[in-house]
């Protein structure tokens, strides 16, 4: 055949495939990785350390089955792990798990040929866990974390208290209810940036939330993997994974909003390089405050930096960095900014504490101050950048540090002066289930530096 024969149909060809390929990508952004037929896209690796039984000479035994792949060892003892093809820089991975309770497995996030990667657990076993994570092979175990264990029965579990975020948010005894042993259950991990970020869910619940402050110790893109682990004999027991898919994540540089906050509603409160939108809370313009493309409200002039707009009910999300044994807060619903004799303009808002501090009371980060203190205290070691989401809707306060939500506040049984809903005292005299509904959103100078990046907010 004349090869100019062969453009029109390489081309259809090429056109097709593409057709075929947006067709697949599903209602969330997904695509699929695994066609539930064949192992196409993927090949099997023996360099981990997993298959030394068999001399690295194979990288356990991996077939499909009832449209799932289903792993298990080869040979007493050997085992190894499925990489796909394709290699992924930020990304979200989804599927469907439906293990025997006894093999040790994983979920592998930028893994290379040797199994080096961030691992969203899949220890589903005794003394294991499920979508914890943990650092692989040359990443020397960091981290190594997990929000719960499995007890010696797969339908009892216990919390395990770490650095890890959120807490267990399914209490050991509702877990044989949430977890559906001998049933498909999905898991889901997030991965984003280098040093990453990384996020788990089961079942559609997030189960952890980690950012590594460890300085570049791996690439930027790898393979998605699946994992059996080494040791024991697991040659008859074995892993199943279905409806593998892949959502490809755009990073968002700072002080910009994603395609996805835009459709979303979302509008951007600072750009990164100006002071618009923001004064001083007695209206004079700021000193000084960007900084390296943050806002930081310390010696810029007042006792607040605040938007210039007003807003009622919205949902708040920002990036914060403190300084040693810093005091600060984010404000909201301020009104008016002319302070009443004797008092600073933050007796008119609302503050959510920002404090380099341990502990959880009414004075710690979290907190509304002085009037509801937080089930815990979620912030990251000073220096460490956190992340604040808070939502006010008519008299309900939440907010949510680390993505982990510590507080919820309900003004509307705060009705007198001086007194939390329990009788005990507060320094306010104001009974909150008056305080004004609309006002300014302010940023806290109380004595040291701190910085603010990525200041969103979507009205409700």
């Amino acid at each position: 055949m004349n090869p100019k024969h062969l453009v029109p149909i390489i081309l259809t060809a090429f056109l097709a495939s593409l057709t075929l390929r947006a067709a697949e990508v599903d209602a969330e952004g997904f695509r699929p990785l695994f066609d539930g037929k064949t192992l196409n896209g993927w090949h099997t690796s023996s360099k981990t350390g997993h298959s030394r039984a068999s001399g690295n000479q194979s990288g356990g035994k991996w077939v499909i089955e009832q449209g799932a792949i289903v792993g298990s060892q080869d040979i007493p003892g050997n085992g190894g792990i499925i990489l796909t093809d394709e290699l992924f820089g930020d990304f979200e991975v989804a599927l469907e798990m439906n293990n025997d309770f006894g093999p040790d497995s994983g979920l592998f996030l930028r893994s290379t040929e040797d199994g080096t990667t961030f691992q969203a657990m899949i220890d589903y076993h005794a003394n294991g866990n499920l979508m914890g994570i943990y650092g692989e092979g040359g990443l020397g175990a960091r981290p190594s974390l997990r929000s719960f264990s499995f007890l010696e029965r797969v339908t009892e579990i216990r919390e395990v208290i770490a650095p890890l975020k959120p807490s267990l948010p399914v209490r050991p005894e509702a877990w044989p209810k949430f977890w559906r042993h001998g049933e498909w259950n999905e898991l889901r991990a997030r991965i984003v940036g280098n040093p990453p970020a990384i996020t788990t869910w089961i079942n559609g619940v997030k189960f952890c939330d980690w950012q590594d402050t460890e300085a570049l110790r791996h690439p930027d893109r790898g393979s998605i993997g699946l994992q059996v682990h080494g040791g024991g004999d697991f040659t008859k027991q074995y892993v199943r994974y279905r409806n593998v898919r892949v959502k490809s994540l755009q990073h968002t540089p700072d002080n910009t909003l994603s395609d996805v906050e835009k459709r979303e509603g979302w509008e951007l409160l600072f750009d990164g390089k100006t002071s618009a939108g923001w004064m001083n809370s007695d209206r004079s313009a700021p000193r000084n405050p960007i900084q390296q493309g943050t806002l930081n409200p310390h010696r810029a002039g007042h006792y607040m930096l605040v938007h210039t707009q007003q807003w009622s009910n919205f949902v708040l999300a920002l990036d914060f960095k403190l300084s040693p044994h810093c005091n600060s807060g984010v404000f909201l619903r301020t009104a008016s900014l002319t302070p009443s004799p004797g008092k600073d303009v933050g007796f008119n808002g609302l503050e959510i504490a920002l404090d380099d501090t341990t502990t959880a009371g009414f004075h710690d980060s979290g907190a509304l101050y002085d009037l509801c203190k937080p089930t815990r205290n979620a912030m990251r070691p000073v220096g460490e950048w956190n992340h604040l989401q808070l939502t006010a809707r008519d008299y309900r306060i939440e907010v949510e540090l680390n993505r982990e939500r510590v507080n919820e506040i309900d003004l509307s049984k705060f009705t007198s002066a001086n007194r939390r809903p329990d009788g005990t005292q507060h320094k306010f005299d104001i009974a909150y289930r008056d305080h004004p509904q609309k006002g300014y959103i302010g940023l806290q100078d109380h004595g040291s530096p701190c910085w603010f990046k990525n200041i969103k907010l979507k009205a409700l």
